[in-house]
């Protein structure tokens, strides 16, 4: 989960706050997560992604530059909550981060099962009956 918010740009339908809850995020003028109409912004500028418990900011490919807290940065660096990283005439602010496990939907599916098979539930006969119109289709 990465949380932020847009605090200043051009783009006056961009200022607010976000929550995604991916591990990367990608920011950019015509791609990624987020778009930001800014004239100075590439089409994909910059990338954020959390590894272990750490945030790192990745310039994209033909980034001159950055500001982290109004200081110019060139190259990968950390993040702390609370920092303000400015791309273009676009301003955000780092509010919260946590890595975010993934879980396939086979796995989530799976869980969910074995819950309901824990819990002897009324609905597992109706996913059995599912399950065998499922294979009889086949």
């Amino acid at each position: 989960m990465i949380q932020f918010e847009i605090i200043k740009s051009p783009d006056r339908d961009i200022q607010k706050d976000f929550i995604f809850f991916h591990n990367e995020i990608f920011f950019g003028h015509s791609k990624g997560h987020v778009r930001i109409n800014d004239a100075q912004i590439s089409s994909t500028h910059i990338m954020i992604e959390i590894i272990e418990n750490e945030l790192i900011l990745h310039p994209q490919l033909g980034v001159d530059h950055y500001l982290i807290d109004g200081k110019r940065a060139t190259s990968v660096r950390k993040l702390r909550v609370g920092q303000s990283i400015t791309i273009g005439e676009t301003e955000f602010k780092i509010k919260d981060f946590k890595y975010t496990e993934f879980k396939s939907k086979k796995t989530i599916l799976d869980e969910k099962l074995a819950h309901l098979i824990e819990q002897e539930s009324s609905k597992l006969i109706i996913i059995e009956d599912l399950a065998g119109m499922m294979k009889q289709d086949v």
